[in-house]
């Protein structure tokens, strides 16, 4: 029964007794009707009761599972067979629940590929509120700035990245409600070079937040500083042979040439330095070619001793010269699977400097230690040593020591970082230990059989 049918009837039943009251005002008749009327009245309380009770549950159900929608629980549905008022109520409200439901599930898959965009970005984004209090950061800052994003929402941004550059333009975009960019040099926190875009966020035509993208181009800044440095080490590489070679030709061509007691000696001169402009040319390609990972190596087995050997023989005259002794003392058993010119080539370049810088009468010791999964190979000499200052750039290419008698000696400036690079394609790792004045141990590691 609906709320019209019962409204209806209630309206009847006392439309009949008051009819019936007035039409018999007589005692008798009163009294002849009253039961009839108690009986009607009950059965009307009885009929509102019920009607009453059936409404309050249903409304309940409606409460409870409206309550459950308030709270996001989308998983219970209002089931009325009812065709009234009530019934369009409830399938007005599963619809309704059912919208809600798609929609933050669309919200939810949305946000979700936000959050892996911005997880995955190597920029670090940075969102603070209107205080300049952090909303949210990517992982890309935490691991420029060395923190966790653990408990750092709500923070002030100068309480979390301590410096006063980034929070001036964070402050700068929130007052004027302008998009910012500026390259940034920090010592602290950290020691890096960023290029910092700051865009303000907007609500209801207000800056409510200040979105930071920062590009860490501290590597950027070094490949542009190292590339400026490698055309001014090869200018200067390549114009003091130049400037020999062309000051000799015109001492010849002015008159030297029929100068029969020195002719001979100023074109072994400008051989000496075409010789020299060769190899710094080799050597140039070859660092090139090493360097764009484009190199195939040509690996096999072959016995590490016997290959120590060979380049030791191509020294002998060297040796000789220098009157530096060399033991080869690798164990005649070991072989490693690599390129075998290029191994040659390492082996070369660290046995050409153990013999130009060291002492007369030095020694020179080759051998090698079981190291895990990995062969260590030492070339150790008696020699000059280096200062623990240039340790860590020895193997930079250009980078010399003594810049001097490196050249004097021959040296193009390029040899150790040729030998890093081998070594690192084959998968091994390169090092030195030295102490100034007692000589170096120069070793690299390569992937044992």
């Amino acid at each position: 029964m609906n709320i019209k049918n019962h409204n209806f009837i209630f309206k009847l039943t006392f439309s009949y007794v008051f009819i019936i009251l007035i039409s018999f005002g007589s005692a008798y008749l009163f009294h002849a009707i009253l039961p009839g009327l108690f009986i009607a009245l009950g059965l009307a309380f009885l009929s509102s009761l019920l009607l009453t009770r059936d409404m309050t549950l249903k409304l309940h159900k409606f409460v409870r599972i409206s309550d459950s929608f308030s709270k996001g629980d989308f998983s219970h549905k209002i089931f009325l067979d009812s065709k009234d008022e009530l019934g369009e109520l409830a399938s007005t409200l599963n619809s309704m629940a059912q919208n809600l439901e798609d929609k933050i599930h669309e919200i939810e898959i949305k946000n979700q590929h936000l959050v892996a965009i911005l997880e995955s970005m190597v920029e670090g984004i940075i969102v603070v509120d209107k205080t300049s209090r952090i909303v949210s950061i990517n992982s890309s800052v935490e691991k420029i700035f060395n923190i966790s994003k653990q408990n750092l929402e709500g923070k002030v941004f100068l309480e979390v990245i301590r410096n006063n550059d980034i929070a001036e333009i964070i402050n700068k975009v929130l007052k004027k409600g302008e998009f910012t960019s500026c390259e940034l040099t920090l010592m602290w926190p950290v020691q890096k070079i960023f290029q910092i875009n700051a865009s303000p966020i907007f609500e209801k035509e207000e800056v409510s937040g200040c979105l930071l993208v920062i590009h860490d181009i501290t590597e950027i800044r070094k490949l542009e500083t190292m590339r400026r440095d490698f055309v001014a080490n090869v200018s200067h590489e390549l114009k003091t042979p130049l400037t020999s070679i062309k000051g000799f030709v015109e001492t010849l061509l002015e008159g030297a040439l029929e100068d029969k007691e020195n002719n001979r000696h100023f074109l072994k001169i400008i051989q000496e330095h075409g010789e020299r402009l060769n190899k710094l040319v080799d050597d140039l390609l070859s660092l090139s070619h090493l360097e764009s990972k484009e190199i195939l190596l040509e690996k096999g087995i072959f016995n590490l001793r016997q290959q120590v050997e060979k380049v030791i023989m191509g020294f002998k005259e060297q040796l000789k010269k220098r009157n530096v002794d060399i033991k080869n003392e690798i164990p005649a058993n070991i072989s490693i699977n690599a390129d075998k010119d290029k191994i040659e080539g390492v082996f070369t370049n660290l046995i050409d400097n153990a013999i130009k810088f060291n002492r007369e009468k030095g020694v020179i010791r080759i051998y090698s230690q079981q190291e895990g999964d990995k062969i260590k190979s030492i070339v150790e000499d008696s020699g000059v040593g280096i200062p623990d200052k240039d340790i860590p750039r020895i193997f930079e290419r250009f980078y010399r020591v003594d810049k001097a008698r490196s050249r004097e000696l021959g040296g193009t400036g390029l040899g150790l970082s040729i030998v890093k690079h081998i070594v690192e394609l084959h998968g091994g790792t390169v090092g030195v230990e030295s102490v100034e004045g007692l000589g170096s141990k120069f070793w690299f590691t390569l992937p044992n059989l």
